[in-house]
């Protein structure tokens, strides 16, 4: 009999959306949130500007939460709400509590009629952008020998034990040189997470019989991030990054642990990094973070950024900067997709 654990579960996505960008959207055509993980499962919002549903003719919006892969049912209880200006839910906005079991052939449920689009845009979009936030609950989740592939060693986050694990270096098997800082950690924990890992340490180049593996062009902070990342599924937080310039370093460093995150694979930490980019955008960020975008394939990032540029609050002063000048000779494509998109306003 395989043996089983009874997990419970409960968790809140916030997705900032830019208003602009979306309002010329028809009917029937949405946009995808980053992935982000409740309990042991990923899930993603849907979000259609114009509604779905061709009768109600663009009166409403509508959201739905996208169960992103699967290996068994999973029922969830989950319900949708606007945030207003300070960043509170917004009570008004809060859909019914749905219950759902959610299946191979229903993967995504919702709402078609959510909330009226004009009242959203007078009352909840500010500086271009409104956030939607979904709360999901999963109650007495059972995960059987069956559950356990790459994809499900994520469910060991839930386990203070398992970061223990790391923190005590309880039988590391690898190690790791990082501009002279030595990391242990354990290969199969880093296989289960990255395809290049598990290529590099079990496949037919592996570093198997290798004492200490050298990783170049890295920080060592970037990289100690990244495992922990592996270990607890959490992003490093930084409380006194409260003014200006901590704002600008801490944007920084998600930037270089974005560039990791692609270098390895590793999906889920690279949509939290372009989230927690997306969320920072600013005078001081934009150019920096708009090349990243553009160097590892983050295309909502990047029309994050471009939107950002060509608000009239921000483009003079942008737009004459050293920076931008220097980008947009590396990247003309960039120029390009900014003319378009200043077409579209």
């Amino acid at each position: 009999m395989d043996s089983f654990s009874m997990v419970n579960a409960t968790g809140s996505y916030q997705f900032k959306i830019n208003h602009s960008k979306t309002k010329d959207m028809c009917i029937g055509e949405w946009i995808t949130s980053p992935i982000f993980r409740v309990g042991q499962h990923d899930w993603s919002i849907e979000y259609y500007p114009q509604g779905d549903e061709e009768d109600k003719n663009g009166k409403y919006v509508a959201v739905y939460l996208e169960l992103q892969r699967e290996y068994a049912d999973v029922s969830a209880t989950f319900q949708f709400a606007l945030l207003d200006e300070q960043g509170n839910i917004s009570p008004t906005t809060m859909s019914v509590p749905t219950t759902h079991t959610f299946t191979s052939s229903t993967t995504n449920v919702g709402y078609s009629d959510f909330y009226e689009r004009t009242k959203l845009k007078e009352t909840y979009v500010k500086d271009c952008y409104f956030v939607l936030s979904v709360k999901i609950t999963l109650k007495d989740e059972s995960c059987t020998g069956a559950c356990w592939d790459h994809s499900s060693i994520a469910f060991l986050h839930e386990h203070e034990s398992f970061q223990k694990f790391r923190e005590e270096n309880k039988r590391t098997d690898v190690s790791f040189d990082v501009d002279g800082e030595i990391f242990v950690a354990h290969r199969l924990i880093l296989a289960a997470h990255s395809p290049v890992f598990e290529a590099e340490l079990f496949g037919s180049m592996s570093e198997f019989n290798q004492e200490c593996i050298t990783i170049k062009e890295m920080m060592p902070e970037v990289f100690n991030a990244m495992l922990d990342f592996m270990y607890t599924g959490s992003l490093p937080v930084n409380e006194e990054h409260v003014d200006r310039e901590g704002r600008k370093l801490f944007a920084a460093f998600v930037q270089h642990l974005l560039a990791a995150a692609d270098r390895y694979a590793l999906e889920i930490l690279k949509h939290a990094c372009e989230y927690e980019l997306g969320q920072s955008i600013s005078l001081n960020t934009v150019l920096s973070t708009l090349e990243v975008a553009e160097k590892h394939g983050c295309s909502e990032l990047k029309k994050d950024c471009l939107w950002f540029i060509l608000d009239k609050n921000n483009s003079l002063s942008l737009m004459l900067s050293a920076e931008y000048i220097k980008l947009m000779q590396n990247y003309p494509s960039l120029l390009d997709e900014l003319k378009g998109l200043a077409h579209k306003m």
